[in-house]
């Protein structure tokens, strides 16, 4: 018997025979995915996965997969590291699967090995780099247990869903097989909980770097020992709960790393990785400090896999950030740059906030960071603004800040909170004509921070702008 629960089939065998069940599934869902393909492109990606484990609720267990797969979550950070495993092993020569241009969760997953199967269901390649959400990274262990599994990072979210990140802590702790190899952040203290005694682990690093501690955050989600409740001592906070702590009272502490970015070069562009007691220079394609945690962690992967230094070394050179989460475009005399800001996730908002205040010239900046889609996937909580540091955007040269949506009254109350001046702060509930308020005569830089879902609003922004200068 099985338990179907939201996401799938819940406490079951991981690893089933192909049934008749199944092929039915299976080959209606690949019949479709054929279909999308031809007419509709990169629509509806996660539709053959929802439907095959609609038709068959352990389908998951059933197909296929290849020998070794590398499933990578987190709070924040999970995309991009995704994107740099899978362009570290395609350039090592590998031949892969992963969900890249689907969902993260259950269906996108199921979708991308019915892409990748055969008329079989078996598939040919032997290494997958699975996303995963953390919400629902347990029900997708249950069907795939991975050989590595990565944990970026584990913050507060969005309450409505996530509630704390110590209950998404336990779901993923309470559903980690024995026999996966973890890859931790040394520096956060909360994620190296992951696992038990059985885990092989291995932990990455970064250290000490100009801007720690030069800013104290709202939130601080682990403060206090989890072993004996006496408040933690850090050495340095790169940002939020991240660094180097101990407890004075027991022997918990910041577990030793084996990857370090030990230094970086903003001249030369490079950054410095030790590795016991070796080093080893990488193409620095982003010197924010949560990009340098997205960079080690897929060397630590690549390397815990078995790849050479030499080999992910030429995968860097070739590797930028993905367009959808970071784009700079030069028109005319100014600069627009688009950056993806989770919706009600305020550890992902402040670093970008953190980011925008830090680049130089005056600026305009727009936030499409409320929902854009409010009739699917609208909330009534305003809580994550108060733990968002908008304080980071009182500076002189932010000469203007637009807000659109619906909440963009609630957003505008917390920016003077802030200290922020009521003059500069302007509304737009409806996103349309924002291109016409644009003071372009007083700034060098336009940066548009979007939620998820307002994409398409970002882009349109950007091109409204592009007509407004004159291109």
């Amino acid at each position: 018997m099985y338990y179907i629960g939201v996401y799938g089939v819940k406490n079951m065998v991981r690893k089933k025979r192909k049934s008749f069940r199944f092929f039915i599934a299976f080959l209606t869902s690949k019949a479709i995915q054929v279909f999308i393909k031809m007419f509709f492109k990169d629509k509806g990606t996660h539709m053959p996965g929802k439907l095959a484990m609609k038709m068959c609720p352990d389908f998951l267990s059933r197909i296929g997969r290849p020998e070794t797969v590398i499933a990578i979550t987190g709070t924040n950070g999970k995309t991009s590291v995704s994107h740099f495993v899978n362009n570290i092993f395609i350039s090592s020569g590998y031949k892969i699967i992963n969900n890249e241009k689907g969902s993260n969760m259950l269906s996108g997953i199921a979708s991308s090995l019915i892409d990748a199967a055969n008329i079989y269901g078996n598939v040919k390649e032997k290494i997958a780099v699975f996303e995963v959400d953390e919400r629902v990274s347990g029900y997708i262990y249950d069907h795939i247990p991975p050989t590595y599994l990565l944990c970026t990072n584990l913050f507060r979210d969005s309450i409505k869903r996530n509630g704390h990140s110590e209950f998404i802590l336990t779901k993923i702790k309470s559903s980690v097989p024995k026999t996966t190899t973890l890859i931790l952040n040394a520096d956060d203290l909360i994620s190296i909980n992951i696992g038990n005694k059985e885990n092989k682990r291995f932990f990455f690093s970064v250290n000490k770097v100009d801007s720690s501690n030069q800013f104290k955050n709202i939130v601080n989600d682990i403060s206090v020992c989890p072993n004996c409740k006496n408040k933690l001592e850090y050495e340095y906070r790169h940002y939020h709960h991240i660094g180097k702590a101990r407890c004075l009272k027991c022997d918990f502490k910041s577990p030793i790393p084996k990857y370090i970015v030990e230094k970086i070069d903003l001249k030369k562009r490079t950054l410095t990785v030790k590795e016991e007691n070796k080093k080893y220079n990488y193409n620095l394609i982003s010197n924010s400090v949560y990009n340098l945690y997205n960079i080690i962690s897929s060397i630590a992967v690549a390397r815990v896999f078995g790849l050479e230094h030499k080999e992910i070394k030429v995968a860097f050179e070739k590797m930028e950030l993905k367009k959808d989460r970071l784009n700079v475009q030069k028109i005319k005399d100014k600069e627009v740059i688009t950056l993806l800001s989770k919706d009600q996730n305020p550890i992902s908002c402040s670093r970008m906030f953190d980011y925008v205040s830090s680049q130089p010239d005056d600026k305009a900046i727009v936030l499409f960071i409320t929902d854009s889609k409010d009739k699917v996937h609208g909330s009534e909580d305003i809580s994550w603004l108060y733990d968002t540091d908008f304080e980071y955007l009182k500076k002189d040269d932010i000469k203007q800040i637009i807000v659109g949506g619906s909440r963009c009254y609630d957003v505008s109350l917390r920016l003077k909170l802030a200290g922020i001046k009521d003059e500069i702060i302007n509304l737009k509930p409806n996103y349309e004509n924002v291109e016409e308020i644009i003071k372009l005569n007083e700034v060098k830089k336009i940066f548009i921070l979007y939620e998820l879902y307002a994409y398409p609003l970002a882009n349109k922004l950007k091109e409204n702008v592009k007509r407004r200068v004159g291109v």
